[in-house]
């Protein structure tokens, strides 16, 4: 079974799903302090972002989109998003005790 990180990200679809989830994955704190839940829930909001961008992009350019299938997409996103939280969060950047004692704290 293939997953998102299996791709070579080459393509522009790859390229922007990975941009918004990492996006997504600063806005939460970082990746290294997201559960794996919330990784799940993120990749597919990223994903579902691409494919939306997609089908505006077409419809943009005048070709013809399936206004139920941006809809769905759409409303799939949001409740993605909002499950994950729609806040950013501030990162911990304070430096451990250790950091300290060995002169590496900013």
């Amino acid at each position: 079974m293939r997953t998102l990180d299996d791709l070579d990200r080459r393509t522009k679809a790859a390229q922007a799903t990975f941009e918004l989830r990492n996006s997504i994955a600063n806005d939460l704190g970082g990746v290294d302090h997201l559960s794996a839940m919330q990784r799940e829930l993120v990749d597919g909001a990223a994903l579902l972002g691409a494919m939306i961008k997609d089908l505006g992009a077409n419809y943009l350019s005048g070709d013809p989109v399936d206004l139920s299938e941006f809809m769905a997409l759409t409303n799939a996103q949001r409740r993605l998003l909002a499950d994950i939280g729609l806040e950013r969060k501030a990162r911990d950047i304070t430096p451990s005790l250790s950091d300290i004692i060995a002169g590496r704290a900013a």
